[in-house]
């Protein structure tokens, strides 16, 4: 994925969730609908991870609905982080709540955590053991039992699905009232920065990661969202997926093969605001990947 794509600490940073409002159907709805799903479920003083903190909506309503939880957010992008502590702040919910720069990888694995949450994220990582690697991170991190509330852009499961939601997509756009040139530009990112899998694909990897009982909560055109539970058992390697076979040689509009390079910036660093420390090394899921080899 070329950095410039999808700059969060640019001008795509700045205008995100605004953006995020005009052309995902439901946006506004999300946040408390999955809270409100969740909430009853977690411990009194809970932990819960945020992975892909962004512009910090989804702790402020987690705060918002229960002011005694523990919330850590993890992004690789200084801006949101910036952006997640103003609203915070902003709202009047930073009590309880940390940020660290950085990626699900370098969150410390002790203690775990109650639930975790990856929203609008996973689309971003390549089906190329990145997306594996991302979510086996985060199963790491949560005890037996908790809940993880996964929201994405996938892919149809099949070349005709996929072309069929992507097209309803793009005229979505139009009737949110996207001018020509800004449906160019946001189909331009799409087409080179977006890696879709269908969704069995990502349910999938899941599963090999250590996560089970799936249970769909949202559905609209080509997003949804599922809540699923950490399992006792190690995760497994995940199969390769069927779906880059038969993309290969005639992938539909928007779909995007993997690369098997890393476009992490190799001077990502990693601290938890506050905490005065960094560590100078690329700690993406592909490099780590690649580390381990």
């Amino acid at each position: 994925m070329r950095e410039d794509i999808f700059d969060f600490d640019g001008n795509y940073g700045e205008r995100y969730e605004a953006l995020a409002r005009r052309v995902i159907p439901g946006y506004r709805t999300l946040f408390p609908m999955f809270t409100a799903l969740i909430e009853p479920e977690l411990p009194r003083r809970g932990r819960v991870l945020v992975v892909g903190a962004g512009t910090g909506i989804e702790i402020v309503h987690l705060k918002r609905a229960r002011p005694d939880l523990r919330v850590h957010g993890v992004d690789p992008s200084d801006q949101m982080l910036e952006l997640a502590e103003r609203r915070v702040a902003e709202a009047g919910v930073s009590d309880g709540v940390t940020l660290q720069l950085g990626y699900a990888a370098d969150v410390p694995t002790s203690p775990f955590f109650d639930a975790a949450t990856l929203i609008n994220v996973l689309h971003f990582v390549p089906d190329d053991g990145g997306k594996a690697a991302l979510l086996a991170d985060i199963a790491r991190r949560l005890k037996p039992g908790a809940v993880f509330v996964f929201f994405d852009l996938h892919g149809g499961d099949t070349p005709e699905e996929h072309e069929r939601y992507l097209s309803a997509w793009r005229r979505y756009w139009k009737i949110r009232d996207m001018s020509p040139e800004e449906m160019r530009d946001f189909n331009d990112r799409i087409r080179e920065g977006i890696h879709f899998s269908p969704a069995s694909r990502s349910l999938e990897l899941a599963l090999a990661a250590g996560f089970a009982e799936p249970e769909r909560f949202y559905r609209s055109l080509l997003y949804g969202g599922w809540t699923l539970r950490r399992t006792r058992q190690r995760p497994v390697t995940p199969p390769a997926p069927e779906s880059c076979t038969r993309w290969a040689a005639q992938p539909p509009a928007g779909a995007r093969r993997s690369s098997p390079t890393c476009d992490a910036p190799r001077t990502a660093r990693s601290h938890i605001r506050d905490s005065g420390s960094a560590a100078r090394t690329c700690r993406s899921p592909c490099c780590a990947r690649s580390a381990r080899r």
